[in-house]
C-alpha cells in the first residue's frame, strides 16, 4: 500500500515538472521567435483569402507597382518600420511602428503618432519567412533580405 501511493506521489510530481518546464519552454520560444522579425523584409507576394473581387484592386497597384516588390521593410528593436527603397537614395524613407499584441499579433501602425493599429496575425515568422494575415484575410509574404 505504500509502495503505490509512493509511485503515485512520484508521478505526479514527475508530471508536474514535465508540464512547468514544457510551459517554460513554450514561453521562451515565443519571445525568441518574436526576435527574429528584426531585420530586414521584402513583400514577396499578397494572396486574397475571403473576396478577390473585394481586394482585387489592391492586388491590382501591389502587381502594377514596379517598387512596391523592392521596397525594403526595415524591423527595428524598438519598434520602428523603415521601409524604403535600397537602390534610390533620392527616394523618400516612410516610418511606421509595430508592436506585439496578444500570442501571434503584430500592431501595425502606418505613422507612428496614429491611435489606432491593425492587427495581424503571425502565420509563420522564421529566419527567412514571415507571413501575415490582415483583418480581411490578406496573406503578406515576406522574404528575409540577406
Amino acid at each position: 500500500m505504500k509502495k503505490s501511493i509512493l509511485a503515485v506521489i512520484l508521478v505526479a510530481a514527475a508530471g508536474g515538472i514535465a508540464y512547468y518546464l514544457l510551459q517554460k519552454e513554450k514561453h521562451e520560444n515565443l519571445s525568441t521567435r518574436k526576435e527574429l522579425v528584426i531585420g530586414k523584409w521584402k513583400i514577396d507576394s499578397l494572396v486574397a483569402k475571403k473576396d478577390p473581387t473585394k481586394d482585387g484592386l489592391a492586388l491590382l497597384l501591389f502587381a502594377m507597382d514596379s517598387n512596391a516588390r523592392k521596397e525594403v521593410y526595415d524591423f527595428k528593436t524598438n519598434g520602428q518600420v523603415i521601409i524604403s527603397l535600397p537602390n534610390d537614395s533620392l527616394s523618400k524613407k516612410d516610418t511606421s511602428s509595430f508592436a506585439w499584441g496578444k500570442d501571434k499579433e503584430l500592431l501595425w501602425k502606418e505613422k507612428h503618432s496614429d491611435s489606432a493599429a491593425e492587427s495581424m496575425l503571425v502565420i509563420k515568422l522564421g529566419k527567412r519567412d514571415l507571413v501575415l494575415r490582415s483583418a480581411d484575410s490578406t496573406l503578406v509574404y515576406f522574404k528575409k533580405v540577406k
